[in-house]
């Protein structure tokens, strides 16, 4: 299954040097049938390129539109982020939390698949940038999160914990959304070394 997971990946990125019909179904899938067996099988950064990828080939003005647009917001919503992210890191601090803190930009395709389920226009989509929080054991995940809960405001029913109860493929992390500066939604995801080691296979 690696193997073929491996091949499909390789033919994902050549895949412009076929005609538009085979690019299409080849796409479709990968989106369909490859990148949920990837994602089972708990190798998200293959999972999160087959899913670029596809979205890209599948619908390529749709893609094209949105990076655009993720490019116009970057330099906006830039500034922000860093004033999280340090407000984030002298939190961790002062609660004696020993972490790092890192920002990431969202996937174009992740974005899309939002706006599709939620019903949402890009400008309503405002949490395009996401916080990863990285400690040395579980109990410093839970702690990282209460001194966070205790900086910004939580969002109601958006708190997961996959450390307590692990996702089928063996995916732990806190997940919780807080309402940051200026209303800015932050997704932050808190987890240990090890299950970022497992989580990024």
């Amino acid at each position: 299954m690696l193997i073929k997971l491996a091949d499909r990946l390789h033919n994902m990125r050549t895949l412009d040097a076929v005609g538009p019909e085979q690019r299409r179904r080849v796409a479709r899938e990968t989106l369909e049938i490859y990148a949920p067996i990837a994602n089972r099988l708990g190798l998200d950064s293959l999972y999160r390129e087959m899913q670029e990828l596809a979205f890209k080939h599948l619908y390529g003005l749709r893609y094209r539109v949105l990076t655009k647009a993720v490019r116009s917001a970057r330099g906006n919503r830039r500034q922000s982020m860093e004033r999280i992210l340090e407000a984030i890191r002298a939190r961790l601090a002062q609660a004696r939390v020993e972490a790092s803190v890192t920002g990431r930009e969202k996937h174009i395709y992740s974005i899309y698949k939002k706006m599709i389920e939620k019903h949402l226009s890009f400008s309503q989509v405002l949490d395009i940038y996401g916080v990863r929080v990285t400690v040395n054991d579980p109990p410093g995940c839970y702690l990282a999160l209460g001194a966070l809960h205790g900086l910004y405001k939580p969002v109601p029913g958006k708190f997961k914990d996959y450390i307590a109860i692990p996702k089928a493929n063996g995916y732990q992390s806190l997940h919780t959304t807080l309402i940051g500066p200026y209303g800015m939604p932050v997704e932050i995801q808190i987890r240990t070394h090890a299950m970022n080691r497992i989580a990024e296979t």
